[in-house]
């Protein structure tokens, strides 16, 4: 019997466009996320406590128009940002590092995919997530109290709204890249969650002893930092103790520095270094 050999004909078939390839990583984890257990527990325990409640008393109470003051007092409380702190670390925790676990990044680079990409892709998905309950019931609840407002000065009630969409946007971004991050340093998924929310706190913790000293300390906090922001944007002052630059420039860094960091841990990871 003759031994065949092996022949390779070139392949007549189309290749898939990066953006598509980019689609199917941000739809796999947004459906992925959307049956998650623990997310949907978060998101009807967030909106009970969060957004429910305000949204009757909008409904309920007279008043002229949308003031700063009032969105302030529902989006500065420090519940709004510890539930968003939990969600994240629930959404972000297996994005990487279930990956890291079963190598199946063989999978993601065995087509023309850069960490870029990939990156990308899992963060769209984790983003969209979270505006479900960081930008999605803020901006509705506004446009609620738009809609029932007996006053005529709308360009001011509209004027809130827009400093509503930027405070949901930022806070959906806000957590996610840090919590990218810690779900590439392992390949534990809880771990990932608990080290994500632990760091927050961990911070929360330092300003507290920090700031018997002086209460400047308080910008290095999230939740202290995120509600002197809001207060910033949507009434135009901070506390007196605050200084804008160490605000703004802590906020950044917490966005910025995460994200560069899985960059490059991942592209190591991908050349096997």
């Amino acid at each position: 019997m003759g031994i065949n050999p092996i022949e390779y004909h070139p392949w007549k078939g189309e290749r898939t466009a990066v953006n598509l390839r980019l689609y199917v990583i941000f739809r796999s984890v947004f459906r992925h996320k959307l049956s998650s257990i623990g997310v949907i527990v978060l998101m009807v325990l967030g909106f009970m406590l969060v957004h429910t409640f305000s949204l009757f008393t909008i409904i309920l109470v007279s008043h002229d128009k949308l003031e700063g003051s009032d969105m302030t007092s529902y989006l500065g409380s420090g519940l709004f940002t510890v539930l968003s702190i939990l969600l994240a670390a629930v959404v972000t925790s297996d994005l990487i590092s279930e990956d890291l676990a079963n190598r199946s990044f063989v999978l993601y680079f065995s087509r023309a995919l850069k960490v870029r990409d990939y990156l990308v892709g899992k963060a769209a998905g984790a983003l969209l997530v979270m505006s479900l309950f960081c930008v999605i019931p803020p901006v509705l609840i506004a446009s609620v109290s738009i809609a029932t407002q007996t006053g005529s000065d709308y360009g001011h009630s509209f004027e809130v709204l827009g400093e509503t969409v930027l405070v949901g946007a930022l806070m959906t971004l806000f957590f996610v890249p840090f919590g990218l991050m810690i779900s590439s340093f392992t390949r534990r998924k809880s771990y990932a969650a608990v080290g994500t929310f632990m760091a927050f706190f961990g911070l929360t913790v330092v300003v507290e002893i920090f700031s018997q000293f002086s209460r400047g300390w308080r910008v290095i906090s999230p939740i202290d930092s995120l509600s002197i922001l809001f207060k910033w944007l949507y009434e135009g002052q901070v506390p007196s103790y605050v200084d804008k630059t160490a605000l703004l420039l802590i906020v950044a860094s917490l966005i910025i520095v995460p994200a560069v960091i899985v960059y490059f841990r991942m592209t190591r990871e991908v050349v096997g270094k």
